[in-house]
């Protein structure tokens, strides 16, 4: 039984171990997360080299944030890239514009990090989107 603990939202492409708990069930955490930090030098004989063998498998939670110049058919050309051009799921999005300027966050499903970072790449081409960025 694995558990991907809410403290740093691992997913595939991150470096990551694993914390064998209480209830033998495996933690698996980011290597730079601080609950990993504190795990390793508490309970060194607990931890696990852990290695991703589940891409393209299941699905993860990924939130981005995005700001740029508040246009006509905005949410539309941000949507086409990613639903269209990337077949990607979105689950949440949150536009807000004021002054001509709009900031938001959209939260998606996504199969691993190289997912999260197309989807950036992709939406910084948009003329009108001017930052990207990965929230947790």
């Amino acid at each position: 039984m694995y558990i991907f603990p809410k403290c740093c939202h691992p997913i595939p492409g991150d470096d990551i171990l694993g914390y064998i708990d209480n209830k033998n069930q495996i933690e698996i955490h980011k290597r730079a997360c601080p609950v990993a930090d504190r795990l390793k030098s508490s309970f060194g004989n607990r931890i696990l080299d852990a290695k991703w063998d589940m891409h393209q498998k299941i699905y993860f939670n990924a939130t981005i944030a995005i700001r740029g110049i508040d246009t006509k058919g905005l949410l539309h050309k941000v949507a086409d890239v990613i639903t269209e051009e990337l077949d990607i799921n979105m689950r949440k999005v949150v536009i807000e514009s004021n002054d001509g300027i709009f900031e938001g966050t959209i939260e998606l499903k996504v199969h691993d990090r190289n997912d999260v970072k197309l989807i950036m790449s992709r939406l910084k081409k948009v003329d009108e989107v001017k930052e990207v960025q990965e929230i947790m």
